[in-house]
């Protein structure tokens, strides 16, 4: 008995100390490698096959070895926009907020690259891919609106100008109707005036082009009667007649004046014939009701990385990008390229350490007095023999 329970007590130690880290641990892995020329190019375009077709983690690791073990190529700096992509392409909350975190920083550090305006509307696309339905936290439409609104302040003549402000007008859509649930739900359900007329005042005030304007400025008139503001309520009831004519709270508003004694305007002769506005024509492409919420028509390229183009032509992309051309007449073995943008274009050697090592041909001078000093050597040994003899 007694060795069985010294056996049983055996196995619990060994187990206890096998779950503290006893055991043998799995190294993770490391991206070193010993530098060589034109490596990084053949690294780069390993990656960017790893990542086209699934591989996010291998080709990470690839990008990670280019960075580490070759500062100085000009393919760093498309690499870490590559290793974001890589998090934006993957998808997932936790790889879209590692995609971001990637953005920001090469913004941080590039701050005049050309595919700086890219950068932020990806980043505004990390948050609206998302969006949740409107009657739930809008912190990511915020954020998407604020990168968009910082595009255009800091890139005013970006070519991608159209497209970022009918993002704004997606996004503002997305959180006016957030406030317009939210006011609904007060004055309907909770008899809350005050709640309604700062939620609706939020739209009055933010969102000019919101597609259900008219119903804003009628529950906000609304609120305001309920505190005893005819006036204003009254103005907000003229522009629902003069400016909404097709709108289904046009007849409310006349009913409401009528009974405050207010007068009750014509409607706008060119709102009245306009047929954009008998048809809103807006319809937002935020969400699906069949599906889900679902953010529509949001690219599902990468800056540098588009899965739509072959291997060959995304590398070809990211080194014109990066200012990379194939040098004539170049030495070296196939796949080396030189940066228009490289600190120090003279040839370089490797060391066992990993490390570049610069190659610096020797002069004139120092090889006449290399040369001088195999004359002397020679002529040592030459002596030499015949000292010994005469000795």
């Amino acid at each position: 008995m007694k060795v069985v329970k010294a056996l049983i007590l055996a196995v619990g130690i060994a187990s206890l100390l096998g779950a503290c880290g006893g055991g043998t641990k799995t190294k993770s892995k490391v991206a070193i490698e010993e530098a060589k020329a034109g490596r990084d190019r053949e690294l780069f375009k390993t990656a960017i096959g790893d990542i086209r077709d699934g591989h996010e983690d291998a080709g990470r690791m690839e990008l990670n070895t280019i960075i580490n073990t070759y500062p100085d190529s000009p393919l760093v700096k498309a690499s870490k926009l590559a290793m974001s992509d890589s998090f934006y392409l993957e998808g997932g909350s936790k790889n879209l907020a590692q995609a971001e975190a990637g953005y920001r920083e090469f913004l941080q550090f590039f701050p005049d690259d050309p595919l700086g305006d890219s950068v932020m509307l990806k980043m505004a696309e990390i948050h609206m891919r998302q969006l949740m339905a409107p009657d739930r936290d809008p912190t990511h439409a915020k954020q998407a609106e604020h990168q968009l609104k910082e595009l255009l302040r800091l890139h005013p003549d970006t070519p991608m100008k159209p497209e970022v402000e009918g993002r704004i007008r997606e996004i503002q859509e997305y959180l006016a109707e957030h406030e317009m649930k939210v006011a609904r739900f007060y004055y309907d359900l909770r008899q809350a005036p005050e709640a309604t007329r700062q939620r609706t005042e939020e739209i009055l005030n933010k969102y000019p082009n919101y597609s259900k304007f008219d119903e804003a400025l009628y529950y906000h008139a609304k609120s305001m009667a309920d505190q005893e503001d005819t006036e204003t309520a009254s103005q907000d009831l003229v522009r629902i007649i003069k400016e909404y004519p097709h709108s289904d709270y046009s007849d409310k508003a006349r009913v409401l004046l009528k009974k405050w004694n207010k007068p009750v305007p014509d409607p706008d002769p060119a709102k009245a014939t306009d047929p954009a506005a008998a048809n809103k024509a807006f319809v937002p492409r935020f969400f699906s009701f069949v599906f889900g919420p679902k953010v529509n028509n949001l690219s599902s390229k990468g800056v540098i990385i588009d899965r739509t183009l072959k291997t060959e032509e995304i590398v070809s992309r990211a080194q014109e990008l990066s200012g990379v051309k194939e040098t004539p007449g170049a030495t070296g073995p196939p796949g080396v390229s030189t940066s228009t943008n490289a600190r120090d274009n003279r040839p370089r050697r490797t060391t066992g350490a990993g490390q570049d090592v610069e190659v610096k041909p020797g002069s004139p001078a120092s090889q006449d007095k290399s040369s001088s000093k195999d004359k002397k050597k020679d002529s040592k040994s030459d002596k030499s023999p015949d000292s010994s003899n005469n000795n």
